[in-house]
């Protein structure tokens, strides 16, 4: 008998998923025999059932909701560690793992792909004892950006991240790191550093343009301490969709990198859109570790 557990957080997409979850259940119960119902109530319900569900031996777990969502689960899936295959129907402000793998980004949709879906094999990292699937940043834009409002989000969409980054980056703020990797360390002066395993950043798709969700690879990318006018410049040559020149960013590609704050200012880090662990960050790539649900 195939088991799948549904895991739906009823407040992701402005409450969009109790409108959502009856034709998502009909779906998935003509896909497998038993599916098991869960709604979180509070933080860390996801990666508590995820891991669960994985444990005691159900065939996959799906999840609706916003990028929180999406992290929680493929935490609790990374902790139990064992094979179980995962599919998503997204209802975040981003959704760049969708982008990514081309899940449509209407629910509507996305649930009615079901039946002509497929499994391929997705890139996951570590960060300390946490995971991630998309991004983590950190940064004077990270730290802006972890501000934005419920109802920015909502007029604005991606956009909203992107404006309120671009705001904070004119304020010239910049942080000392320490970058480690296999090869040596060095030490970069920056507004911004982003660890990426996809090709779509904030729904941009410039950053890394070339990476992969299963080339094995976190894309290290260090922004450059560039003034207003190196901004101005810059803005409309991200929007139109150009990738960025290694005179605003340093790109690397690695398997694991260790990225230390030097000095003794605070500065946070963004994982997947919510707070990430702090400093120092250990990251490393775990290759092809999630089966993931696609459109065929």
């Amino acid at each position: 008998m195939k088991r799948c557990m549904l895991i739906i957080n009823p407040t992701a997409g402005r409450e969009r998923a109790k409108y959502h979850k009856e034709n998502l259940r009909r779906q998935l119960e003509n896909m497998f025999d038993d599916v098991e119902l869960r709604e979180t109530e509070k933080a860390g319900d996801a990666t508590l059932w995820a891991k669960e569900a994985a444990l005691i031996g159900f065939d996959a777990v799906f999840s609706m909701g916003g990028d929180g969502t999406l992290n929680e689960t493929i935490n609790g899936l990374a902790q139990a560690n064992k094979p179980i295959d995962f599919g998503f129907i997204p209802l975040g402000t981003i959704n760049d793992l969708a982008r990514a793998l081309n899940i449509p980004l209407h629910p509507e949709v996305a649930i009615d792909m079901l039946p002509r879906c497929k499994t391929v094999k997705v890139d996951i990292a570590k960060a300390n004892d946490r995971y991630f699937i998309n991004t983590i940043a950190t940064g004077i834009m990270p730290e802006a950006v972890g501000h934005v409002s419920i109802e920015q989000k909502t007029r604005l969409g991606p956009l909203a991240y992107f404006l309120t980054g671009i705001k904070a980056m004119q304020a010239h703020e910049t942080s000392l790191f320490k970058i480690t990797t296999p090869e040596g360390s060095s030490i970069y002066r920056s507004p911004l550093i982003v660890a990426m395993l996809t090709n779509s950043v904030g729904s941009f798709r410039n950053l890394a343009p070339q990476a992969r969700v299963d080339d094995g690879k976190i894309w290290l990318g260090i922004f450059k301490d560039f003034n207003y006018l190196d901004l101005l410049k810059v803005i409309p040559e991200f929007l139109s969709g150009q990738p960025l020149t290694s005179e605003l960013m340093t790109l690397k590609a690695l398997e694991e990198v260790r990225i230390e704050l030097v000095g003794d200012h605070p500065l946070s880090t963004n994982m997947d859109g919510d707070s990430g662990p702090a400093f120092p960050l250990d990251i490393k790539v775990l290759p092809s570790f999630l089966s993931v649900y696609v459109p065929e």
